[in-house]
């Protein structure tokens, strides 16, 4: 029987793994819900969820998360492979029950795979040609107030230019 269990470590609680999801993830929409995913170089997937106070007070929120929480926990051994999966839960899921949203959920699964199968591999960043600093842009270091450093890549584009 597989593990049905979810996990703390199948969780994405910091914010820049959701920032990260949504900014280097595929969106796939449906009726419920908005699945951003991303490959991830973890051995297991982890579920991320945003519920906006639109869906309702408290108890509407939380119902629509442990739903949510229970069809990722029920049918993440479908997945691919290990993704980060964010879901940002839509109006409509109020009147939705158990089996609508496990069966939209498996719908957007079955697109992903679909997607990572038919999906080339991703060109390589730099060329023979171009030294590697250039191709994967400058790190730009500022030290902020209290000794606090901020880090920033600069687009290869702009490296040029400097």
């Amino acid at each position: 029987m597989p593990d049905e269990r979810f996990r703390k470590s199948e969780r994405l609680r910091r914010r820049r793994d959701f920032l990260k999801v949504y900014a280097e993830g595929a969106r796939y929409s449906s009726r419920l819900f908005t699945i951003f995913a991303r490959a991830n170089d973890q051995p297991v997937s982890r579920l991320g969820i945003t519920v906006s106070r639109k869906i309702g007070k408290a108890v509407r929120r939380n119902r629509a998360k442990r739903l949510i929480r229970e069809v990722f926990r029920k049918n993440k051994a479908r997945l691919p492979r290990p993704l980060d999966l964010v879901v940002n839960v839509k109006e409509a899921i109020r009147e939705a029950d158990y089996r609508t949203v496990e069966a939209e959920f498996l719908r957007l699964i079955e697109r992903m795979s679909r997607d990572l199968r038919d999906r080339k591999p991703a060109p390589s960043r730099g060329s023979a040609d171009e030294p590697s600093g250039t191709a994967q842009g400058a790190m730009l270091t500022i030290e902020l107030t209290a000794g606090h450093l901020r880090r920033w890549r600069l687009l290869p584009s702009l490296t040029a230019a400097l």
